[in-house]
């Protein structure tokens, strides 16, 4: 019970965070946002690759393996993600950070991992017919506008990057504890985006910014990406993969109720179809997720 309670804090942590980069966009471009969340993070993940108790050292193979897996995949989530999130509305965004498990089935089945069940592929038909509608909605209404379609594709592909960090970190977190591989993992990647937007970052005016920004980027990265992961890989070694799969779910419905509530953004009907779709989706493939 313990640990549900946990997951559904963690989740809930998810879906405020993205109402939390809204606010702290509106002061800083969202790698500026992003670039200072993931500073405060990173002597914590350096912390927990190299300097744990119970570190395992890595084996030189599999030091380079998962390093590869931080830049393609939490890599590729950390540069695209801050600006899909930032140029699609709040409950856009929500709805498309729960595709995550369709991009896990795929590359479990592009890489021969899995073999497609009928379930999944129709979870993965929906989930496409959803974000069609998204896009498709994105210019015609005053809500839609906020989310451009390019918004869409980053958020979309921000999400197979966390996919690819899932799927191929699995094997190592039977080798070593699970917060050391996640630790090296979230430090590659996190390298990686201070060097791609190095310029934005170091033309910020730091004595000039203000609490709103300070408390936004540290709930962001201590509370949201920091201390979440961290409970939900731990969930994950306590419960299983399939249990956890199920509270990624929740998130959307957070943003969409905080959404409504502080931005006064509501979905359109052809939004609401297209958000219904995806979960109804992302539900018939989770099912086929082994635990």
């Amino acid at each position: 019970m313990f640990t549900h309670i946990i997951l559904t804090l963690v989740v809930s942590s998810w879906g405020v965070n993205n109402i939390v980069m809204k606010i702290g966009f509106t002061y800083l471009t969202a790698p500026q946002f992003s670039g200072i969340r993931l500073l405060m993070v990173l002597p914590f993940m350096l912390f927990l690759a190299f300097c744990m108790p119970n570190r395992i050292p890595f084996e030189k193979q599999d030091f380079w393996r998962i390093v590869l897996v931080g830049v393609f995949g939490l890599g590729i989530f950390q540069i695209f993600f801050p600006i899909g999130i930032d140029r699609t509305s709040a409950p856009v965004g929500g709805i498309l950070i729960a595709t995550m498990p369709i991009q896990v089935a795929l590359i479990a089945v592009l890489f021969r991992l899995e073999r497609l069940t009928w379930r999944a592929v129709i979870g993965i038909v929906f989930t496409v017919v959803g974000i069609l509608l998204l896009s498709l909605s994105s210019s015609n209404s005053a809500v839609g506008s906020k989310s451009s379609i390019m918004g869409i594709l980053f958020v979309v592909f921000a999400e197979t990057g966390y996919a690819i960090n899932t799927t191929f970190l699995r094997p190592y977190m039977k080798k070593y504890p699970p917060l050391q591989v996640t630790g090296l993992a979230m430090a590659v990647s996190v390298i990686l985006f201070l060097a791609v937007f190095s310029p934005q970052i170091l033309a910020l005016q730091w004595s000039a910014l203000p609490a709103t920004v300070w408390v936004t980027t540290a709930y962001s990265g201590l509370i949201a990406f920091l201390l979440s992961n961290i409970l939900w890989n731990l969930s994950i070694r306590k419960i299983g993969s399939t249990p956890v799969a199920v509270y990624g779910n929740l998130p959307p419905v957070v943003v969409m109720v905080l959404s409504a509530i502080i931005f006064k953004d509501i979905m359109t009907p052809v939004q609401m179809v297209g958000a219904l779709v995806i979960l109804s989706g992302v539900v018939l493939v989770n099912k086929t997720q082994p635990g």
